[in-house]
């Protein structure tokens, strides 16, 4: 069953671009009351909405939540989760006179990479991260810059590495966004998934250890502890001086998945027992709580719902073309919002010109609750719009006589037919006044006889 449950979060994942959901609304209810982390967000996997969130961008120590990447970085860049792993003094001496959580690993010990996985996720230990840091980059050291790569390439913006366990060093530090970003990558993963929601595990024996049995540290996930939430799936627990408590966890329920994060929870005896509580876990379980209660997947609008309409040229069959979802419109919603109280945005075009084909997309639609974009789908044509061949052929022409180049070519012929007459009408007028010019002076000569004149008057209308 649990096999199942992980399956469908990692296919959630998967599907989540495609889908036409809300994307980081944060009107639900930004402040959970007496919220005492310094730093929260829920977010709904499926969605993608923001549900809570405060002081998300703080950067702060996160404490083990850090082997949460050290562990993605490793399964990224292992061929062979089952290779052997010699353990080396080099990787162990750094946490030599710390006390801090260990598998008790020796100097010489083999011990294959998966093991590893699970004490690092399960027991949170800081040699299992040490030794698997020094296997994958070489060194440690070179391994904390591909850890600060990965945040990178994956979205994160305020996140800085510098070891790959977690205990407080200067300058090392992430934020509840960045957290969400790498549990959400881990997620996505099978391998990390699993284990990230595992209760326990035995590690087989080793050429220097005897089985360690292995328990984990999210006790959401344990039942009989006072932590245990039947709708959690794990994921990772950190606790430093400096950070204080944090959780990275995920729940899932009805097909809804969230990802909690809490950073800088106090240490507290909430229940006057002399026991001092993991705080971070009741915090994370009552955002939980919160928004598998109040909260529910609406549908907004069908595929074959009209959400507008816009004008359509050259076409006789219609004069407008309806706009409908290209996918079913769902968002999380409060169950209490009427959806009357819903706004539509619609961006499209002015108007379209035929042929149209059903299912073309024409524009967007947003649609917004209390100022906050609760979800944005494209809008695709509703029907087919046939083009007319005769206003298409008008169009054509007209574009053609209104295009710049018809009216330059127009004018140049225009100014040739213009230049053409201008020199014909020269012409004329040249021969005109050389006309009259031979017949001034022939009536200036003195002719002895009324034929010689006749005779003079009709060679110059012969020239």
């Amino acid at each position: 069953m649990k096999k199942l449950i992980i399956f469908l979060i990692i296919l959630i994942i998967s599907v989540m671009p495609g889908l036409s959901l809300a994307a980081g609304a944060e009107y639900y209810n930004n402040n959970l009351e007496d919220m005492r982390s310094e730093a929260y967000l829920l977010v709904n996997v499926d969605t993608g909405s923001t549900v809570f969130s405060y002081n998300a961008d703080k950067k702060l120590k996160c404490a083990s939540l850090v082997k949460i990447a050290t562990a993605a970085v490793v399964v990224d860049n292992c061929d062979n989760l089952d290779a052997e792993v010699t353990v080396t003094q080099s990787a162990l001496k750094p946490l030599e006179g710390l006390y801090s959580s260990s598998s008790d690993l020796k100097v010489g010990e083999k011990i294959s990479v998966r093991n590893l996985l699970y004490c690092l996720m399960l027991e949170s230990t800081n040699d299992s991260a040490n030794v698997l840091a020094e296997y994958i980059g070489g060194t440690i050291d070179n391994f904390v810059v591909m850890m600060n790569d990965f945040a990178e390439s994956i979205g994160c913006t305020n996140t800085n590495f510098t070891n790959a366990h977690g205990l407080d060093e200067e300058n090392e530090y992430s934020t509840a966004n960045d957290m969400y970003l790498i549990t959400k990558y881990a997620l996505g993963n099978s391998v990390l998934a699993d284990m990230g929601s595992t209760v326990d595990y035995t590690v087989p024996a080793t050429n220097m250890s005897e089985a360690r049995k292995l328990n984990t540290w999210v006790d959401l996930v344990e039942q009989g502890t006072r932590y245990y939430y039947e709708y959690a799936k794990g994921f990772k627990t950190g606790y430093t001086d400096e950070a204080s408590r944090c959780a990275s966890a995920v729940a899932t329920k009805d097909a809804y998945t969230y990802i909690g994060i809490i950073l800088g929870c106090p240490n507290e005896d909430t229940d006057g027992c002399g026991y001092v509580d993991n705080t971070a876990l009741y915090e994370v379980r009552r955002m939980f709580k919160w928004a598998f209660s109040e909260l529910r997947m609406t549908t907004i609008a069908e595929e074959n719902d009209i959400i507008t309409d816009i004008p359509v040229s050259l076409s006789t069959q219609a004069d407008h073309v309806r706009l409908v979802p290209e996918k079913q419109i769902q968002a999380l919603l409060l169950s209490t919002v009427d959806q009357s109280s819903l706004e539509f945005i619609c961006e499209t075009e002015e108007n379209v010109m035929a042929p149209v084909e059903k299912g073309q997309v024409l524009g967007t639609v947003q649609i917004k609750y209390a100022d906050s974009v609760i979800a944005q789908v494209n809008l695709v044509a509703g029907d087919s719009v046939s083009r007319s061949p005769l206003l298409y052929a008008g169009y054509i022409a007209k574009n053609i006589i209104t295009s710049p180049i018809f009216l330059i070519a127009a004018a140049v012929v225009f100014a040739g037919v213009m230049l053409y007459i201008f020199i014909i009408f020269s012409k004329y007028k040249k021969k005109q006044n050389e006309t009259r010019k031979r017949l001034r002076e022939i009536k200036e000569r003195n002719y002895a006889s009324d034929s010689d004149l006749s005779k003079a008057y009709q060679e110059n209308k012969n020239k």
